[in-house]
Protein backbone atom coordinates (compact mmCIF):
# COMPACT_ATOMS: atom_id res chain seq x y z
CA UNK A 1 0.00 0.00 0.00
CA UNK A 2 1.45 3.63 -1.24
CA UNK A 3 0.18 6.98 -0.16
CA UNK A 4 1.32 10.16 -0.90
CA UNK A 5 -0.52 12.50 1.39
CA UNK A 6 0.79 15.70 1.67
CA UNK A 7 -0.46 17.38 5.17
CA UNK A 8 0.77 19.67 7.62
CA UNK A 9 1.82 16.60 9.83
CA UNK A 10 3.01 18.82 12.92
CA UNK A 11 -0.13 20.04 13.24
CA UNK A 12 -2.15 17.18 14.16
CA UNK A 13 0.06 17.09 17.14
CA UNK A 14 -1.44 20.05 19.01
CA UNK A 15 -2.62 18.17 22.04
CA UNK A 16 -6.26 19.73 22.57
CA UNK A 17 -8.12 19.19 26.08
CA UNK A 18 -11.10 18.10 25.19
CA UNK A 19 -13.68 15.66 27.21
CA UNK A 20 -13.69 11.95 26.86
CA UNK A 21 -16.10 10.17 24.68
CA UNK A 22 -17.03 6.35 24.87
CA UNK A 23 -17.76 4.88 21.66
CA UNK A 24 -21.09 3.01 21.07
CA UNK A 25 -21.69 -0.83 20.73
CA UNK A 26 -22.13 -0.06 16.69
CA UNK A 27 -19.06 1.46 16.18
CA UNK A 28 -15.68 0.11 14.69
CA UNK A 29 -12.48 1.30 15.38
CA UNK A 30 -9.72 1.26 12.80
CA UNK A 31 -6.54 2.80 11.51
CA UNK A 32 -5.88 4.91 8.34
CA UNK A 33 -2.98 6.05 7.17
CA UNK A 34 -2.81 10.16 6.86
CA UNK A 35 0.46 10.09 5.21
CA UNK A 36 3.11 6.74 4.15
CA UNK A 37 6.55 7.66 3.40
CA UNK A 38 7.59 4.08 3.52
CA UNK A 39 9.49 3.99 -0.27
CA UNK A 40 11.64 7.10 1.12
CA UNK A 41 12.78 7.79 4.52
CA UNK A 42 9.99 5.18 6.10
CA UNK A 43 7.36 7.37 8.27
CA UNK A 44 4.27 6.91 8.38
CA UNK A 45 1.49 8.80 10.06
CA UNK A 46 -1.91 7.07 10.48
CA UNK A 47 -5.42 8.04 12.49
CA UNK A 48 -7.17 6.07 14.47
CA UNK A 49 -10.70 6.50 15.44
CA UNK A 50 -14.26 4.72 16.02
CA UNK A 51 -17.00 5.06 13.57
CA UNK A 52 -20.19 3.75 12.35
CA UNK A 53 -19.70 5.67 9.17
CA UNK A 54 -16.30 4.03 7.81
CA UNK A 55 -13.64 5.79 7.04
CA UNK A 56 -15.49 9.20 9.00
CA UNK A 57 -13.61 9.48 12.01
CA UNK A 58 -15.95 10.12 14.89
CA UNK A 59 -14.48 9.96 18.36
CA UNK A 60 -10.98 8.91 18.79
CA UNK A 61 -9.81 5.50 19.50
CA UNK A 62 -7.15 5.38 22.52
CA UNK A 63 -5.43 2.47 23.98
CA UNK A 64 -2.58 1.94 26.39
CA UNK A 65 -1.18 -0.85 23.97
CA UNK A 66 0.07 0.33 20.48
CA UNK A 67 2.07 -1.88 19.05
CA UNK A 68 4.02 -2.39 15.32
CA UNK A 69 5.35 -5.67 14.99
CA UNK A 70 8.41 -6.11 12.41
CA UNK A 71 9.13 -8.32 9.81
CA UNK A 72 11.68 -10.11 12.04
CA UNK A 73 8.84 -9.99 15.24
CA UNK A 74 10.12 -7.48 16.70
CA UNK A 75 7.24 -4.99 18.85
CA UNK A 76 7.90 -1.10 18.02
CA UNK A 77 6.26 1.77 20.08
CA UNK A 78 5.14 4.69 18.19
CA UNK A 79 7.62 7.73 18.24
CA UNK A 80 4.57 10.53 18.99
CA UNK A 81 1.15 10.10 19.11
CA UNK A 82 -1.53 12.78 19.64
CA UNK A 83 -5.04 12.52 20.46
CA UNK A 84 -8.28 14.87 19.16
CA UNK A 85 -12.07 14.38 19.98
CA UNK A 86 -12.31 12.20 16.81
CA UNK A 87 -8.80 10.62 16.20
CA UNK A 88 -5.36 9.73 17.39
CA UNK A 89 -2.53 10.55 15.31
CA UNK A 90 0.11 8.22 15.69
CA UNK A 91 3.63 9.21 14.13
CA UNK A 92 6.60 6.13 13.55
CA UNK A 93 9.75 5.55 11.27
CA UNK A 94 9.81 1.87 9.87
CA UNK A 95 13.71 0.87 9.42
CA UNK A 96 13.21 -2.43 8.39
CA UNK A 97 12.15 -3.46 4.80
CA UNK A 98 9.15 -5.64 4.41
CA UNK A 99 5.60 -6.05 5.93
CA UNK A 100 4.28 -4.37 8.96
CA UNK A 101 1.78 -5.05 11.33
CA UNK A 102 0.23 -2.05 13.08
CA UNK A 103 -2.31 -2.27 15.97
CA UNK A 104 -3.85 -1.13 18.70
CA UNK A 105 -3.13 -4.48 20.65
CA UNK A 106 -5.82 -5.86 22.46
CA UNK A 107 -8.09 -3.41 24.38
CA UNK A 108 -10.45 -3.47 27.15
CA UNK A 109 -13.24 -1.13 26.93
CA UNK A 110 -16.66 -0.44 28.62
CA UNK A 111 -18.71 -3.07 30.31
CA UNK A 112 -22.39 -3.74 29.78
CA UNK A 113 -24.37 -6.62 29.88
CA UNK A 114 -25.97 -9.57 28.05
CA UNK A 115 -28.87 -12.18 28.70
CA UNK A 116 -27.92 -15.99 27.61
CA UNK A 117 -30.87 -17.63 25.30
CA UNK A 118 -29.52 -20.88 24.46
CA UNK A 119 -26.59 -20.49 23.22
CA UNK A 120 -26.64 -17.42 21.98
CA UNK A 121 -25.77 -14.26 23.66
CA UNK A 122 -27.86 -11.35 23.43
CA UNK A 123 -26.52 -7.42 24.25
CA UNK A 124 -28.45 -5.78 26.93
CA UNK A 125 -26.75 -2.80 27.23
CA UNK A 126 -27.94 0.87 25.52
CA UNK A 127 -25.98 0.02 22.74
CA UNK A 128 -27.34 -3.39 22.28
CA UNK A 129 -30.84 -5.08 21.78
CA UNK A 130 -33.13 -4.61 24.57
CA UNK A 131 -34.58 -6.99 27.51
CA UNK A 132 -37.80 -6.75 26.59
CA UNK A 133 -39.84 -9.90 26.05
CA UNK A 134 -37.12 -11.84 27.39
CA UNK A 135 -38.24 -14.51 30.01
CA UNK A 136 -38.28 -13.51 33.80
CA UNK A 137 -35.68 -16.84 34.25
CA UNK A 138 -33.37 -15.49 31.65
CA UNK A 139 -29.55 -15.48 33.08
CA UNK A 140 -28.09 -12.09 32.65
CA UNK A 141 -24.18 -11.75 32.85
CA UNK A 142 -21.95 -8.85 33.06
CA UNK A 143 -20.27 -8.26 29.72
CA UNK A 144 -17.00 -6.37 28.72
CA UNK A 145 -15.76 -5.37 25.38
CA UNK A 146 -12.39 -6.35 23.59
CA UNK A 147 -11.36 -5.05 20.89
CA UNK A 148 -8.24 -5.40 18.33
CA UNK A 149 -8.02 -3.44 14.93
CA UNK A 150 -4.85 -3.76 12.54
CA UNK A 151 -3.31 -2.36 9.34
CA UNK A 152 -0.32 -3.71 7.29
CA UNK A 153 1.96 -1.57 5.79
CA UNK A 154 5.29 -2.33 3.74
CA UNK A 155 8.76 -0.60 3.39
CA UNK A 156 10.79 -2.11 0.07
CA UNK A 157 9.36 -5.52 -0.96
CA UNK A 158 6.38 -7.30 0.64
CA UNK A 159 7.03 -10.12 3.47
CA UNK A 160 5.00 -12.46 5.12
CA UNK A 161 6.02 -13.16 8.22
CA UNK A 162 3.92 -10.64 9.99
CA UNK A 163 0.67 -12.62 8.89
CA UNK A 164 1.18 -15.71 11.11
CA UNK A 165 1.30 -13.67 14.12
CA UNK A 166 -1.66 -13.30 16.86
CA UNK A 167 -3.01 -10.66 18.95
CA UNK A 168 -5.96 -11.35 21.47
CA UNK A 169 -8.25 -14.19 21.50
CA UNK A 170 -10.04 -13.22 17.94
CA UNK A 171 -8.12 -13.28 15.03
CA UNK A 172 -8.07 -12.61 11.93
CA UNK A 173 -5.66 -14.45 9.98
CA UNK A 174 -5.00 -12.88 5.94
CA UNK A 175 -4.29 -15.83 3.58
CA UNK A 176 -1.96 -13.10 1.19
CA UNK A 177 -0.71 -10.19 2.58
CA UNK A 178 -3.09 -7.51 3.08
CA UNK A 179 -0.80 -4.62 2.16
CA UNK A 180 -0.16 -5.29 -2.08
CA UNK A 181 -4.47 -5.32 -2.57
CA UNK A 182 -5.53 -4.53 -6.25
CA UNK A 183 -9.01 -3.70 -7.17
CA UNK A 184 -10.41 -7.07 -8.85
CA UNK A 185 -8.50 -9.16 -6.30
CA UNK A 186 -9.98 -11.65 -3.65
CA UNK A 187 -8.42 -12.00 -0.18
CA UNK A 188 -8.88 -15.39 1.40
CA UNK A 189 -8.97 -15.00 5.91
CA UNK A 190 -9.25 -17.50 8.37
CA UNK A 191 -11.27 -16.56 11.62
CA UNK A 192 -10.15 -17.83 14.64
CA UNK A 193 -10.94 -17.57 18.21
CA UNK A 194 -8.41 -19.36 20.79
CA UNK A 195 -6.58 -20.17 18.08
CA UNK A 196 -9.54 -22.49 16.86
CA UNK A 197 -11.40 -21.70 13.37
CA UNK A 198 -14.22 -20.33 13.97
CA UNK A 199 -17.00 -21.50 12.20
CA UNK A 200 -20.30 -20.50 10.71
CA UNK A 201 -19.80 -17.02 12.33
CA UNK A 202 -20.84 -13.59 11.02
CA UNK A 203 -18.82 -10.92 9.87
CA UNK A 204 -18.94 -7.34 7.76
CA UNK A 205 -16.90 -6.07 5.03
CA UNK A 206 -17.56 -2.58 4.71
CA UNK A 207 -16.25 -1.24 1.04
CA UNK A 208 -16.60 2.03 -0.86
CA UNK A 209 -19.62 1.08 -2.66
CA UNK A 210 -22.26 -1.03 -0.30
CA UNK A 211 -24.00 0.51 2.43
CA UNK A 212 -21.61 0.55 5.28
CA UNK A 213 -24.66 -0.78 7.54
CA UNK A 214 -23.27 -3.67 9.49
CA UNK A 215 -25.80 -6.30 8.87
CA UNK A 216 -27.12 -5.65 5.50
CA UNK A 217 -27.28 -8.03 3.00
CA UNK A 218 -24.09 -5.80 1.07
CA UNK A 219 -22.14 -5.95 4.15
CA UNK A 220 -22.69 -9.49 5.13
CA UNK A 221 -20.60 -12.01 5.49
CA UNK A 222 -20.69 -16.13 6.74
CA UNK A 223 -17.42 -17.98 7.65
CA UNK A 224 -17.42 -21.47 6.54
CA UNK A 225 -17.27 -24.53 8.25
CA UNK A 226 -13.44 -23.46 8.29
CA UNK A 227 -13.49 -20.47 9.64
CA UNK A 228 -13.01 -19.01 6.19
CA UNK A 229 -13.86 -16.02 4.28
CA UNK A 230 -13.47 -14.92 0.64
CA UNK A 231 -13.48 -11.10 0.06
CA UNK A 232 -14.39 -9.61 -3.39
CA UNK A 233 -12.68 -6.77 -3.26
CA UNK A 234 -14.23 -4.99 -6.34
CA UNK A 235 -13.24 -1.37 -5.95
CA UNK A 236 -10.25 0.91 -4.91
CA UNK A 237 -9.98 2.57 -1.28
CA UNK A 238 -10.12 1.54 2.00
CA UNK A 239 -12.06 -1.52 3.23
CA UNK A 240 -12.80 -3.08 6.27
CA UNK A 241 -13.15 -6.17 7.68
CA UNK A 242 -15.38 -6.82 10.98
CA UNK A 243 -15.62 -9.87 13.03
CA UNK A 244 -17.79 -9.81 16.21
CA UNK A 245 -18.29 -12.76 19.02
CA UNK A 246 -19.22 -13.13 22.48
CA UNK A 247 -17.26 -15.85 24.54
CA UNK A 248 -17.09 -16.29 28.28
CA UNK A 249 -13.65 -14.35 29.69
CA UNK A 250 -10.41 -15.66 30.92
CA UNK A 251 -10.15 -17.16 33.96
CA UNK A 252 -9.71 -14.12 36.35
CA UNK A 253 -11.60 -11.47 34.76
CA UNK A 254 -13.86 -9.16 35.86
CA UNK A 255 -16.64 -10.16 33.96
CA UNK A 256 -18.23 -12.90 33.12
CA UNK A 257 -18.42 -12.66 29.46
CA UNK A 258 -16.33 -10.66 27.04
CA UNK A 259 -17.47 -8.85 23.82
CA UNK A 260 -14.74 -9.30 21.14
CA UNK A 261 -14.56 -7.62 17.88
CA UNK A 262 -11.68 -7.50 15.41
CA UNK A 263 -10.64 -5.24 12.55
CA UNK A 264 -8.55 -5.27 9.70
CA UNK A 265 -8.36 -2.24 7.79
CA UNK A 266 -7.58 -2.73 3.98
CA UNK A 267 -6.51 -0.03 1.83
CA UNK A 268 -6.66 -1.18 -1.67
CA UNK A 269 -5.63 0.72 -4.58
Amino acid sequence: MRLKTCLAALALFTPLALAPALPAAAHAGFLMPVSDDTDTSGEIILMASFSDRFPVEEIALKTDSWTIITPDGEELAFDRIAETRTRSILQATLQAEGTHRVSTGERLGRSGKVAKVGNAYIRLDADGLAGAGLADDTEVLTSQTATVSDLYLTRGAPSDEVLDTRIGRLALMPGANPSTLAAGDTLAVRVLFDGAPLAEAPASLFTPSNSGQEGAADTSLMTDTSGALTLDLKDPGPHLLMIRHIAPSPEGAATDVRSYTTVLTLMVE
